[in-house]
């Protein structure tokens, strides 16, 4: 009986993780990081970019839900290529999650070298364990065994766009092998399915304020509502200094701030408030990242 109540309360953390993992993406996803949400944007800069991000949640919770992502991607100089590698960590208590995918992408110039439709394809791995040295349970219980004896699993994302110096449209399908295989079963909840956005960039001569980007973002979880992100950034003191602000219809709110050195070092820094469901027992998201472009 003690093991199987430290498995459900195992599992119930790990399903709520997952639920509000999803509901709030990375906040460095929407501006900085595109490749995080789109597997079309690896590699639509020349040359290579290397990004990193850490989110803690419910921080005033022992065990509370953490994950962190990394990504490297490589534009080819023509503009016309992009790949990219894409690693993601999810902790919960006793349940973690790894995720390794690599990237291709192809980017079409159109009538000049400002206009582009973008298409990729991600795939890779992912294992999901429990940590024997957090359970406390009896020796011979096998539920831990075998959740941990589980293969590891191969998934993929589709993604495109099309984009211009101000204009993007961008849309993407994730976790397609649960998409294409409907008997396909894993202990995850509210997966996500899809996602679409448009974003326009306004840019201004000189200082303060040199570009203001409203976005708009249209996302499906699986199991949940759809759900409606409305953001915008600002960029100011010849992109010296970003602010950006996001609206999820969930009912929580992301701030972040960042700043840049030498055109090449960009450090992060965001606050994502609870959903509406979860505002009376989270103290929010804490996020960090970075994001560094090599000359």
């Amino acid at each position: 009986m003690k093991t199987i109540k430290y498995m459900i309360i195992a599992a119930g953390i790990f399903l709520v993780t997952k639920t509000y993992a999803q509901l709030n993406p990375m906040g460095i996803s929407y501006y900085q990081n595109q490749y995080l949400a789109n597997p079309a944007m690896a590699g639509i800069t020349k040359g290579w970019q290397m990004a990193g991000s850490y989110k803690a949640q419910w921080t005033a919770i022992e065990g509370a839900p953490s994950m962190q992502s990394f990504t490297v991607a490589y534009g080819t100089l023509n503009n016309k290529i992009g790949l990219g590698l894409n690693f993601y960590t999810e902790r919960s208590g006793v349940i973690g999650r790894n995720t390794a995918r690599a990237t291709y992408a192809y980017h079409l110039p159109l009538n000049n070298e400002d206009n582009f439709i973008d298409f990729g394809i991600t795939a890779g791995i992912t294992s999901e364990w429990i940590d024997y040295r957090e359970v406390v349970a009896q020796g011979d219980d096998q539920s831990i065994s075998n959740f941990n004896n589980r293969p590891i699993y191969i998934d993929g994302d589709f993604g495109f766009s099309y984009r211009n110096d101000k204009l993007t449209l961008q849309g993407s399908l994730s976790n397609l092998k649960r998409l294409l295989d409907r008997d396909f079963k894993r202990n995850v909840a509210d997966r996500s399915l899809y996602m679409g956005a448009v974003s326009y960039k306004f840019m201004f001569a000189g200082n303060p304020i040199n570009s203001i980007e409203p976005k708009v973002m249209y996302r499906g979880v699986e199991n949940f509502r759809d759900m409606i992100d409305l953001g915008t950034q600002i960029e100011c003191y010849g992109e010296k200094f970003m602010i950006n602000a996001i609206y999820h219809s969930t009912g929580s709110c992301t701030i972040g701030i960042g700043t840049q050195y030498n055109n090449q070092l960009r450090i992060l820094c965001f606050y994502t408030t609870g959903t509406i469901d979860l505002q009376k027992y989270s103290n929010g998201e804490f996020e960090i990242a970075f994001h560094y472009s090599f000359k």
